[in-house]
């Protein structure tokens, strides 16, 4: 069972693709069409119609178990999840309140649940559509609720 305010922020991925992943700061997954945003100085980029972005410990594991990349892996490891491209197939809670992603192709997306007492609050992840101003979906210390952009 997942928590219903993650569920519903995971909906709109069901059937899409991951396409590529990276890191900038933060590990980078996109889902859906590629679309062209603005680029930071000139042009433009191809970005995924959602992107999760996460900056807590995660895990993307074969449907045997074997780690492909996790929150240590080098940029190569997170490019080479993207290929081949795999679609969601649902989204469940797992022990201690993981997060776990299910790819069609058995693959799944860990994301740890992270619980520190800090005095600042502290971001784990974020779901957003790159180059929109819609509301982003953040879970931080301080709980999981919708931002606006």
């Amino acid at each position: 069972m997942i928590l219903p305010p993650i569920h519903a922020a995971f909906q709109p991925l069901h059937g899409l693709p991951m396409w590529a992943a990276g890191w900038a700061d933060i590990a980078w997954f996109q889902f859906g069409a590629q679309v062209k945003r603005t680029a930071r100085g000139d042009g433009e980029r191809p970005v995924g119609a959602f992107a999760l972005h996460i900056s807590c410990p995660w895990r993307w594991c074969t449907s045997s178990g074997f780690v492909r990349a996790d929150d240590t892996s080098d940029p190569a490891a997170l490019q080479a999840l993207g290929d081949p491209t795999c679609r969601l197939a649902g989204a469940a809670t797992g022990p201690n309140e993981t997060i776990i992603l299910k790819f069609d192709n058995g693959d799944t997306l860990e994301v740890d649940s992270v619980r520190e007492t800090a005095p600042d609050e502290v971001e784990y992840w974020r779901l957003l559509q790159p180059g929109l101003r819609t509301p982003h979906f953040v879970v931080s210390s301080s709980g999981a609720e919708w931002h606006e952009a």
